[in-house]
């Protein structure tokens, strides 16, 4: 066993009972080895001294479960990482939060809807609009010719090379 291990049993030792002649032995030739540590042991001492002279406290009856259930609760509270703040909300909020969350998203789900078509119905009685204005001006005669008017062939492609020459 190394010195540090052989230290660190010792102050377990020391925490759970006066130590043995044999052990404030060793562990004497041992802080005279190691001047560092000394200071460090001192108040060590002190205090596991100070703790032992503190008076016992009766524990409730349920201590152990309540200590379980709390330890229960937080486990679940705790996120995991990389897990998103949100989740860990949802996993701990009760039903009057996420009940409020769902009837925020409804209602701007179904305004979002509304608005769209609201919208929709606003470009098609423009078009309508546009159409009837622009049919109110045609004349008859130029509705009744529109079927040969429809069966012309199409125009010929423009001839790009003369549009560049006449720029």
């Amino acid at each position: 066993m190394n010195d540090r291990s052989r230290l660190e049993a010792l102050r377990e030792l020391a925490w759970r009972r006066p130590l043995t002649a044999a052990e404030r032995a060793e562990l004497g030739a041992w802080l005279a080895d190691h001047s560092e540590a000394q200071l460090g042991w001192a108040m060590e001492a002190q205090l596991t001294a100070a703790l032992r002279g503190l008076a016992d406290v009766p524990v409730a009856s349920n201590f152990t479960a309540r200590v379980l259930q709390a330890v229960e609760g937080n486990v679940g509270a705790r996120a995991a990482p990389g897990e998103p703040a949100w989740r860990l909300w949802w996993r701990s909020a009760g039903w009057a939060p996420k009940t409020a969350f769902a009837a925020v998203v409804l209602g701007l789900s179904v305004f979002s809807v509304h608005s769209y078509q609201v919208a929709a119905r606003h470009r098609l009685a423009q078009s309508v609009a546009a159409f009837s204005e622009a049919s109110a001006r045609l004349s008859p005669e130029v509705l009744q010719d529109f079927e040969p008017i429809r069966r012309l062939p199409p125009a010929p492609a423009a001839d790009e090379t003369l549009l560049l020459v006449l720029q």
